[in-house]
């Protein structure tokens, strides 16, 4: 399906995960590239998943296809149980921009177990500067899960999965997949498997983003701005049992 056809309403009416990918990698003619993603508690501030350059995922061979160049929009990620129990969770995404500015730049994420819609977010962005490195902080309130549907994502590993959906104005430019996997955590251990792995201590509140020009800033779900202009803001349903789990 070419990206000039698919606009955010179309994503927002999806109500299962999408077969394909709505564009193609060439979509993405304002050069965009994600440097860095880190998951957080929010109200802990300890790191539950941390992906870079410099920490970059391990590849699993058995599902990586050198040949298919959509395996590059792919992700896998294996998280802690206690990530499903979490009221709100904040997210770190660092990024940079070619030589466009970026205007109206939004995220719409679509969260399945199976064929049943979890849970939408819708993140606007606003403008980012040329050749600018941003940083796109959101936070995420988790809605309490059914034990039921908990124990059914964490005992099917990579059956629950986000469609990630970029757009500029409304123009598709990137769409990523991404599968989740959920751990067991061993009651005997004396730290949790997150802990072991990025340490116990949290790292505080996660700064302002800066880019190339100095100033703008962005957090989703609050109103601040920087002195570049730009300032996201995250919106998502409200949450209740007669209408969150489908």
């Amino acid at each position: 399906m070419p990206s000039a056809r698919v606009i955010p309403e179309d994503v927002l009416d999806l109500k299962a995960p999408t077969k394909k990918f709505l564009c193609p990698l060439t979509a993405n003619e304002y050069g965009i590239e994600f440097l860095s993603f880190v998951i957080q508690d929010y109200r802990s501030k300890k790191t539950i998943f941390e992906v870079s350059r410099d920490r970059p995922l391990p590849i699993d061979f058995s599902t990586h296809d050198a040949l298919d160049p959509d395996s590059l929009r792919k992700i896998n990620y294996e998280l802690s149980e206690d990530f499903l129990m979490l009221p709100q969770i904040s997210t770190t995404l660092v990024f940079s921009v070619g030589q466009e500015p970026l205007k109206d730049f939004r995220m719409i994420e679509r969260h399945y177990f199976r064929d049943r819609l979890i849970k939408s977010y819708d993140f606007s962005f606003g403008f980012c500067i040329p050749g600018s490195t941003n940083t796109w902080e959101a936070v995420y309130a988790l809605p309490p899960m059914d034990p039921d549907l908990v124990k059914d994502m964490i005992d099917h590993p990579y059956e629950t999965s986000s469609d990630s959906f970029y757009f500029v104005g409304d123009k598709l430019i990137m769409h990523n997949k991404a599968f989740y996997k959920y751990v067991r955590e061993d009651a005997s251990a004396q730290c949790k498997s997150y802990e072991a792995k990025y340490g116990s201590s949290s790292k505080g509140e996660a700064k302002g983003a800066k880019n190339a020009s100095g100033g703008a800033k962005a957090e989703a779900k609050t109103s601040g701005g920087g002195a570049g202009g730009a300032k996201a803001e995250g919106k998502s349903d409200a949450w209740s049992k007669e209408t969150d789990y489908f």
